[in-house]
């Protein structure tokens, strides 16, 4: 398992005042804390105690608790034996079911110039590109 490295940047940490049973300090003070992961939109609130820090520390477990398994889910690729390029010789072209680039057939099969139409598949399924690696 990988491990996960998150600093507070990664979250935005809001403060508000308690509800409920609790007197003057609970309605006064700003001691509830409520963090919301940015990239994952979870949020959690920590409003058990009056200490701020302890309720800060209890929303960042909560949140460790449901971000394990949120960073660590498979990772789906879906390849199929779904049609990738379609060969027309009679309208003389090639087809990209990916990019919906379409270049004349001869060129294609005759120069073996399916670089622009690989690219695309490439970027479509997710794959570092030879842009990319430069």
């Amino acid at each position: 398992m990988p491990t996960i490295i998150l600093t507070k940047k990664d979250f935005k940490i809001e403060w508000f005042s308690g509800q409920g049973a609790g007197g003057q300090h609970r309605n006064k003070h700003q001691n509830c804390c409520r963090i919301t992961h940015l990239e994952s939109g979870i949020t959690v609130n920590g409003t058990e105690s009056r200490s701020r820090v302890e309720n800060e520390r209890v929303a960042f477990e909560r949140m460790k608790e449901l971000l394990t398994p949120w960073y660590n889910k498979p990772v789906e690729r879906n390849i199929s034996n779904e049609v990738i390029r379609t060969y027309h010789a009679e309208r003389n072209e090639v087809i990209d079911k990916a990019s919906g680039l379409r270049q004349p057939f001869k060129e294609v099969v005759g120069n073996g110039n399916l670089g622009g139409m690989i690219e695309a598949r490439r970027i479509e399924i997710g794959e570092e590109t030879d842009n990319e690696r430069k």
